[in-house]
């Protein structure tokens, strides 16, 4: 029998960077940088949990002083 090694699952080393903030329509939008991830939220607390759990790691999160609408899948703009 071969020698034994210790399990180390495959980590994604590519992480995103999320900006967050709220729409002219009152809803929160969490939209990826790179336009590969999106979602649209109904209150901050879910858009920002969204946006560190697709981000990968604790600096994730950009807060927008501005409005940050949905792009509906058509990137960033």
């Amino acid at each position: 029998m071969g020698q034994a090694k210790p399990f180390q699952p495959e980590l994604d080393t590519t992480s995103h960077l999320f900006l967050v903030g709220r729409s002219t329509a009152g809803f929160w939008v969490a939209r990826d940088l790179e336009g590969r991830s999106e979602g649209i939220f109904r209150d901050k607390k879910d858009a920002v949990r969204f946006a560190l759990f697709e981000g990968g790691h604790a600096n994730a999160v950009m807060l927008s002083p501005n409005a940050v609408e949905p792009s509906f899948g058509m990137g960033v703009s």
